[in-house]
Parts: structure tokens; sequence; C-alpha cells
């Protein structure tokens, strides 16, 4: 027995497991490889991925001539006003911001800022007359005036509030027509 106490200390001492040591190695070796590479300066040049990202975005947002979807068509045209307010047609000048329980805020924002509701009414529009898509879509008589938009947007809105349950016909209506025309600055 006093020979076991004597030889397990030694055999222990001598005895060096390291449960890290592969996993260490490995890092070393590693941080080693690293500092034997030279630095080696990208091959494309800094701006270059960030320019291709934002004509990307800038292709998303407005389109391809000749190409367009009718909300990049409205966009489009919603970029040459430069009398209406940045702010309002960054924000509303979209199909998918034109949903009824927004129009309230579009009105309350937009309508006392200079011509900008005219104007992004008329993007929308294409001061086409819209009606016989909007009898097909069953846009109540005393709202058939927004879908008649030759002489651009009604300016009594209060008169037509109960409109705003009809909103999503007529801007259909809109949509649908910019899909196959050109905008009201002829854009494709």
């Amino acid at each position: 027995m006093l020979l076991l106490l004597l030889v397990i200390p030694s055999a222990v001492a001598q005895w060096n497991w390291n449960p890290f040591a592969s996993w260490q190695q490995q890092q070393t070796a590693a941080a080693a490889q690293q500092q034997q590479q030279p630095f080696r300066r990208p091959v494309a040049a800094f701006g270059t991925a960030q320019q291709q990202t934002a004509l990307s975005r800038t292709q998303l947002i407005y389109g391809i001539p000749g190409k367009r979807n009718a909300n990049q068509k409205l966009r489009t045209c919603c970029r040459r006003l430069k009398d209406a307010d940045i702010e309002c047609r960054r924000r509303y000048c979209d199909f998918n911001a034109l949903r009824p329980e927004m129009v309230v805020g579009f009105m309350a924002q937009c309508a006392p800022r200079g011509p900008t509701v005219g104007e992004m009414w008329d993007c929308a529009s294409s001061r086409v007359d819209h009606t016989p898509c909007c009898r097909r879509q069953g846009v109540i008589d005393q709202c058939v005036v927004y879908c008649e938009t030759t002489n651009g947007v009604p300016t009594d809105y209060l008169k037509y509030i109960v409109c705003l349950s009809q909103f999503d016909k007529i801007r259909f209506c809109f949509q649908e027509y910019l899909e196959t025309h050109p905008n009201i600055d002829g854009d494709l």
C-alpha cells in the first residue's frame, strides 16, 4: 500500500492531460498561418459594391424603362414633382401606402403643403376617366367623381368622407390602368 502511494503521485505528475490541448494547437497553427500570408487588397474598388447596391435599389423603386410595373410608374411620376412636398412624396407615392386607413393621414399631412395632393393624385390617376372600371368594381354613385379624373381631384374632401370605404376599389382601377399604360408623363 505504501508503495502504491509513492508510485501514484509520480505517475500523475507525468500525466499532463489537457482536454483543450488539441483546440489550442489548432488556434496556434491558424494564427501562425495568418501571420505568414501577406495582406491582399480586395480586387473590387471600395465604392463599387455600394454603387451596385444603390443602383439595384433605384431599379427596384423606379424600375427599368419599358419594364415598369404600376407602382414604379407612379413613383417615377412623383419623383418629377418639384412643387410637391418631398416628405409626402416619399411616404405616400406608392399604391401600397394609399390604403383607405392612410388616406386621412395623407390628406391631413399633405393638403396644407401646396399642390402636393393634386399633383400626386394626377400621378396615381393619370388623369384618365376610370369610370368604367369603377362601375365594374361597384363604386357607389356618390364616389364616382373620384374615378373621373380628367379634371383633377375634387377639393371638397369632407363632402366625400363616405368615399373612404370605396377607396380600395378606386385605387385598384388606377393601378390596373398603370399596369398596361404609360403614366401621365409617358413613362412605361
